[in-house]
């Protein structure tokens, strides 16, 4: 059961990404989608629907985010708040309310790279695949 809700979550967090550059091979230059089945989009949908979730399902460490940002504001703010709890530093603005504002944003970025890592992941799924079941292979031998 565990295993189908993995799979569930990558095609989903890999749809977005699949959508994307799924239109921008398709499309026309003027903007319209012509759905024309090239080498490009074979490749594409066979990562997407074959070799993404295998990759995902043979190693799993890759579901989780690798690039993490703390932007200097928050960290500011996060040592600004343990230093002086008491001390006022903007007096239209609380303290907290910076500091909230501040992690929010750096969750927004981590959010934004995490999709990022997702969408190349999964263009990249098949050649990625092949060398982690080479990897494989020459451990058994």
């Amino acid at each position: 059961m565990r295993l189908i809700g993995h799979l569930i979550t990558d095609y989903l967090w890999g749809l977005l990404g699949f959508i994307i550059i799924f239109y921008f091979v398709t499309a026309n230059p003027n903007g319209s989608l012509h759905l024309v089945w090239n080498l490009p989009n074979l490749y594409l949908t066979s990562s997407y629907l074959i070799a993404y979730p295998l990759l995902m399902a043979w190693v799993p460490q890759l579901r989780t985010g690798k690039f993490k940002t703390k932007s200097l504001a928050s960290h500011s703010s996060t040592i600004d708040l343990k230093l002086n709890p008491g001390n006022t530093t903007n007096p239209i603005a609380n303290k907290y309310d910076i500091d909230f504002r501040n992690n929010l944003r750096d969750d927004r970025m981590n959010f934004a790279f995490y999709l990022l890592e997702r969408t190349v992941l999964m263009a990249v799924a098949t050649p990625v695949l092949l060398l982690v079941a080479g990897i494989k292979v020459a451990r058994n031998f």
